[in-house]
């Protein structure tokens, strides 16, 4: 029986800044020496990206060389550091690759079993867990469960490469988590939901576009000629140069366009908040908690305003750095919305861009930073 396997008790270090910020160090440190009596990873990586790399007294390399082998980006060879090619994009000034085309591409490769973990097999059949995942939820508009996932998905031994007709056929196994599994299996359906057409909320993944022919294309398996060593089998499925369809493919979401609302430079933070704002799933979410359609900055009533529109309000983020949904699994992204009108929406934006700028800084560097900007444009607004 195949296990499903991933990484367990990582969450934060799978978060998309956070695993380009680990490549960005990790990619100046290609071939260090990985057995030295020193842990020589350790300082760039806690400096470079703010994370803790806890326990202290272990080596990084001891309880974090799986999350670097599971984000594609790195994995030990004779004892040194290899840095892999997926890692040098992202870690490109500017990134060479957008969050949906870095997640497209693991979803696409990662693979059991997997030849960064000890028991590789060649001779077994490879699964594509993120793929078959993906597959269930878009044939099951109204979410898909961890129960879900290992009932339909891994009690039929689906591997991925089936079509989207078998997915909708799955019936019901008894098939339940084993070991480490249920921890495990969960959290890669959390990192899923950090792709712009996935969500994950309240415990089940939802599929969040109606593209899904486009989708699937992306993330289709990554089918090659298996390898008996199991580091050029990873060397293989991290390698995107001479892939390059693979690299510059981008998901086309509806509403997907550039608005007033995002800023020019297309900038990854920005978009992704708008795309987010427009979510129909979060959206749908946001107003069954809050049915309330008043604008939390000119504190008009649509439907007295406009008594022929449904709901005309949008919904802001008002931290656009944490745009993409937290990997812990809460709904904090609903707390860090609010609802405007499109006027106070749109005038909100305007006011980010110039305050920042006048400031002299790109983003802002902390959630209380960015409500402290908010707070003060509904101060200045004349009602």
């Amino acid at each position: 029986m195949l296990i499903w396997r991933w990484d367990q008790g990582r969450l934060d270090y799978f978060r998309f800044e956070n695993i380009v910020n680990i490549a960005r160090v990790l990619s100046t440190l290609d071939g260090v020496d990985l057995a030295s009596e020193h842990d020589l990873i350790r300082q760039p990586l806690e400096n470079g990206t703010g994370l803790p790399f806890s326990p202290a007294h272990y080596k990084v390399w001891r309880n974090y060389g799986r999350v670097f082998a599971c984000s594609m980006l790195a994995a030990k060879v004779s004892g040194k550091l290899f840095v892999t090619d997926l890692c040098r994009s992202l870690a490109a000034t500017p990134s060479e690759l957008t969050s949906d085309q870095y997640f497209n591409i693991v979803f696409s490769r990662f693979k059991l079993p997997y030849p960064a973990f000890e028991d590789y097999d060649p001779k077994q059949v490879a699964c594509f867990p993120f793929v078959a995942i993906a597959k269930f939820v878009f044939t099951h508009p109204d979410g898909v469960s961890l129960e879900d996932v290992f009932a339909y998905v891994v009690g039929n031994e689906c591997t991925g490469l089936e079509d989207l007709t078998h997915y909708a056929r799955l019936v019901p196994t008894g098939r339940r988590p084993l070991g480490d599994e249920q921890r495990q299996v969960r959290e890669m359906m959390v990192f899923m939901g950090q792709v712009s057409y996935l969500k994950w909320f309240n415990k089940k993944l939802y599929a969040d576009s109606d593209e899904v022919s486009t989708i699937l294309k992306a993330i289709a398996p990554l089918t090659i000629p298996r390898r008996e060593l199991p580091i050029e089998e990873f060397a293989l499925l991290t390698t995107i140069g001479g892939m390059r369809e693979q690299k510059k493919f981008e998901v086309v979401l509806k509403n997907r366009e550039q608005t007033p609302m995002e800023f020019e430079e297309g900038r990854r933070v920005f978009g992704t908040h708008g795309r987010l704002e427009r979510s129909p799933l979060v959206r749908r979410h946001f107003f069954r908690a809050h049915p309330q359609l008043i604008c939390d900055a000119c504190s008009m009533d649509v439907k007295v305003r406009y008594p022929w529109t449904d709901n005309i309000l949008e919904l802001h983020h008002i931290l656009p750095l944490s745009a993409t949904i937290n990997v812990n699994g809460t709904t904090t992204l609903l707390a860090d919305l609010v609802p405007l009108c499109p006027s106070c929406h749109k005038s909100i934006h305007i006011y980010y861009r110039k305050k920042l700028a006048a400031w002299g800084v790109e983003d802002f560097g902390s959630k209380k930073m960015a409500r402290d900007v908010y707070d003060m444009a509904k101060r200045e607004i004349a009602v």
